[in-house]
């Protein structure tokens, strides 16, 4: 059979079927003849802030959507080389056998500064080839471009509630509502064994990938793909009444972790705002709308980074670039590893290194703490959490790290340092975060467990590696120093 009219979907961030906006474009532009590619980009790989652990998850995500697509008749190629040199591989292999090059290629934007820069040039290369783009809106409801101030596309707000006013006013409308709804395109009526009949022309590395990097894994993966995340929806739907009240408790297991989901696209927040019926917000109970605002924030930060692009190497306010960090790689170590003596940031950090995950009240209990209780730069623990988290992602962990170091847009102010004994009382009085993962703590009452005298505390645990007061006043010093009100 020769096909001469079909089209490419390049997977990247959008591993998913269902809800595929530029999949479902390019389905119905070519009645179902549409193939799908994924290229590992070794630029990405190289990252200093590769994670062996979320690549896993990962990999497992992107088996499921190979699975998927052979379910609904579709097909999945997935090439070990970055997109330039894939599609040439791939076109030079079609231009051997004398098969047409394909009309379109279809992909879903990203806001990533290298992600920006890669499509860019892609688009360029697609143009000189003469093969059509199509490229639409995924994994974020409104786009950093939409929302501005005023008349002046180019004004962006760099604090959160007027924007989150914005945000919520676009929401209500027609255009924006259309987003929520499922979209729907023909069946997949194509398969790579169309192009290359018998023998492949071109060597699916994936399970290769999987193999070696398995090897290396130091964490439990849970389960990916498009259904993992359904069932994470249908489970979150009883808990979402009390998210408001529970999502700070980090023993309490009330937040959704659909961020893992998030990360590589197998759910969008389009999906989970449509599942959980959140369409209309006069309907919203307190904890549907403290769940919305928590999804708006992660918009922000992608607003701020795709507008802002040198937030990913610097502090967003620009006076407190110069902050004279202390930098002792010996306490960095003691962070890390969970050693720092103090029993909630210790907590926080022994869950990350053996789940890969950290509740969302921790991780802003640990940041403050490395920032202006240990006055460390806050990109030392941006990276660390990248490495180990399974759901690390540039923009909210970006976002996160410069609101708890004050150094980003409408972050927390610069004199408001978690006091970590105070933290640890308020969200788990009872201790009982703190013994699940400090089992040298588990002799201490309630009382003695957030601050636990030496006479109390086990030799293997040890004492505060700091005076909290103190590195209190010494980080607003620091701050003051450049200009801190």
């Amino acid at each position: 059979m020769k096909i001469s009219d079909y089209g490419l979907h390049w997977f990247r961030r959008d591993l998913k079927v269902t809800d595929n906006p530029a999949l479902t474009a390019n389905l119905n532009k070519h009645q179902g003849r549409v193939l799908g590619l994924f290229c590992f980009d070794h630029v990405f790989l190289a990252r200093k802030d590769f994670s062996v652990n979320r690549f896993q998850f990962f990999l497992h995500t992107l088996k499921e959507l190979k699975a998927e697509l052979n379910r609904e008749g579709g097909d999945l190629l997935v090439l070990d080389s970055g997109p330039l040199f894939a599609y040439e591989q791939l076109f030079s292999s079609l231009k051997q056998k004398t098969i047409s090059l394909p009309k379109t290629v279809s992909w879903n934007r990203d806001y990533e500064p290298f992600a920006i820069d890669r499509d860019r040039k892609m688009l360029h290369w697609f143009q000189q080839q003469g093969i059509a783009s199509l490229v639409e809106r995924d994994h974020l409801i409104i786009e950093p471009q939409e929302i501005y101030k005023g008349e002046d596309p180019s004004s962006t707000y760099q604090v959160f509630t007027p924007f989150k006013k914005k945000w919520l006013e676009k929401f209500e409308t027609d255009e924006i509502q259309s987003r929520l709804k499922i979209t729907r395109s023909i069946p997949f009526q194509m398969t790579w064994r169309d192009l290359f009949p018998g023998q492949a022309q071109l060597t699916d590395v994936l399970e290769a990938y999987i193999k070696n990097n398995q090897q290396r894994v130091t964490v439990p993966i849970p389960l990916a793909g498009t259904y993992a995340g359904i069932k994470a929806i249908e489970l979150f739907k009883s808990k979402v009444k009390n998210y408001g009240k529970q999502r700070d408790i980090p023993s309490a297991a009330g937040t959704s972790r659909f961020s893992l989901f998030f990360k590589n696209g197998s759910l969008t927040t389009s999906q989970v705002i449509r599942e959980m019926g959140l369409q209309n917000k006069s309907c919203w109970t307190e904890g549907q709308e403290k769940f919305v605002s928590e999804i708006i924030w992660r918009e922000f930060y992608y607003y701020i980074l795709a507008r802002h692009p040198r937030v990913e190497k610097e502090a967003f306010v620009e006076k407190y670039k110069e902050i004279k960090w202390k930098n002792n790689e010996e306490w960095f170590v003691a962070w890390k590893e969970g050693k720092t003596g103090f029993p909630i940031v210790d907590a926080g950090m022994r869950e990350l290194n053996q789940t890969g995950w950290m509740h969302n009240r921790v991780r802003m209990i640990v940041a403050s703490f490395l920032t202006k209780d240990l006055h460390i730069d806050w990109r030392w623990g941006e990276q660390y959490f990248m490495e180990k988290l399974l759901d690390g992602d540039l923009a909210p962990n970006n976002g996160g790290w410069q609101w708890a170091a004050s150094t980003g847009s409408d972050p927390q102010p610069y004199f408001r340092v978690f006091n970590p004994y105070l933290q640890s009382q308020k969200f788990d009085p009872e201790g009982a975060y703190i013994k699940t993962y400090i089992p040298e703590l588990r002799h201490c009452n309630a009382k003695t467990i957030h601050e636990p005298p030496c006479d109390l505390m086990n030799r293997d645990y040890p004492a505060p590696m700091v005076d909290h007061s103190i590195q209190r006043q010494e980080a607003l010093a620091l701050y003051k120093f450049l200009g801190g009100d």
